[in-house]
């Protein structure tokens, strides 16, 4: 874009974009399927709703972009953000602008008017009742509201009045399936919290036909060093699995020089750790209706852990790599994680990790976590080397796994 940012002016200096701690939240409509990434910043952009200046500062329109992958970036803005600078430097089409549930002055409004006319998208978050918040409320194309502590009543009386205005609500603090299906029976659109990341609730033990069948394969596939030949052979027997770990191999994520044609060729052309590695992430994603952004969570955990826990050895970048892959295995089968792990010939190590982030993989899986909750944690000290941080890790990670998920997928 050629219009300059007029945030640039609200600091002194333009803050290295490694040093600024930024985490994305999905927003997910009634399928679960992502409309939208919440864009948080740690510090006191958090606090003051500076959220669209720093990362303005610090990334630029196309860096924010590059945050939220294909789907609108949703970010906090303030009044007095908007009084200085009017329009963002930001597409329309490309933002979701969240303001904080206050009234609004007559100048701020204009500013708001002229925005709608553009095209901007409009919420209002943390909403609570409509006192002084009329004006603001029929600009407002969306309303966030948190429903942690909240009964259905309350809810309903709080949802009156940006239902009266047409507006989109969207339910914040979403962390089980039940709260899920609770809003989702209220009249919730959107639904932002940690739900497809826990397990569903399942009255037995074992989960649907190709769910049995893709464990297995894991099973195999994640059993410590597996074979040239045990590795095609176990790959080969599932022709699902084959063709999909082809036609990922082919795919403009490794750029080969050629087309692979067949397990063996891929074994022989990528190696058999890393093509136990893809073969993996595709049992993955062949389980049935698992969201997509689940997939998404479990590469990006997979490749923070291995980047933050790299010690120079293959076994350990494995290691790591894996404990962040299966840290959403029982979301991803429905079934607590000890259960998962029942089949699963896991060492000690990744047991501990998975289980009780205990030792150093699963001191590190915490504070990813924690992370990703937007408490923006330092990283664990035995991880700590020069040119480390969890920043700079979580935004290649973003990058690398939006890549590898859209040919998993």
């Amino acid at each position: 874009m050629t219009v300059p940012s007029p945030a640039t002016a609200m600091t002194a200096t333009t803050p290295d974009p490694t040093e600024v701690a930024v985490v994305r939240r999905p927003v997910s409509d009634a399928r679960r399927g992502v409309v939208g990434y919440e864009l948080l910043v740690g510090g006191d952009g958090r606090r003051a709703h500076d959220t669209a200046a720093l990362l303005l500062d610090a990334f630029g329109d196309i860096g924010i972009e590059q945050l939220s992958g294909v789907h609108p970036a949703w970010i906090a803005v303030s009044p007095e953000f908007l009084a200085e600078v009017g329009t963002p430097p930001l597409r329309p089409d490309r933002a979701v602008l969240q303001l904080p549930a206050s009234p609004a002055d007559d100048a701020l409004l204009g500013v708001l008017q002229q925005l709608t006319r553009t095209g901007y998208t409009l919420a209002i978050d943390d909403y609570v009742n409509p006192a002084g918040l009329g004006e603001l409320l029929s600009l407002c194309s969306i309303v966030k509201v948190g429903v942690a502590g909240r009964s259905d009543a309350e809810l309903r009386a709080i949802m009156t009045a940006p239902n009266a205005y047409g507006a989109l609500l969207t339910a914040t603090g979403v962390e089980s399936h039940d709260d899920f299906e609770r809003c989702q029976a209220l009249g919730f659109t959107y639904f932002q919290g940690s739900f497809f990341a826990k397990p569903r609730t399942v009255r037995h033990r074992g989960v649907a036909t190709a769910g049995v069948g893709s464990l297995r394969a894991l099973s195999e596939i994640g059993a410590g060093d597996v074979s040239f030949e045990d590795l095609e052979r176990i790959i080969a027997s599932d022709v699902g699995l084959s063709l999909k770990l082809l036609r990922y191999v082919n795919s403009a994520f490794f750029a080969l020089p050629r087309n692979v044609g067949s397990v063996r060729e891929a074994l022989q052309m990528l190696g058999v750790r890393t093509v136990k590695r893809w073969a993996t992430v595709m049992a993955m994603s062949s389980i049935p209706d698992v969201p997509s952004e689940l997939i998404g969570l479990a590469l990006h955990r997979a490749r923070m852990c291995e980047t933050l826990g790299d010690d120079g050895s293959a076994a350990t970048r494995e290691a790591y790599f894996t404990v962040g892959l299966f840290s959403v295995a029982d979301a991803l089968l429905g079934q607590p994680m000890e259960d998962v792990l029942e089949d699963l010939p896991f060492d000690d190590a990744i047991r501990a990790a998975l289980l009780r982030h205990e030792g150093p993989m699963g001191e590190l899986l915490d504070a990813l976590v924690a992370y990703e909750r937007g408490e923006f944690p330092e990283l664990p000290s035995r991880h700590a080397a020069e040119g480390k941080s969890i920043a700079g890790a979580y935004r290649e990670a973003l990058e690398w796994a939006d890549s590898a998920r859209r040919v998993a997928g």
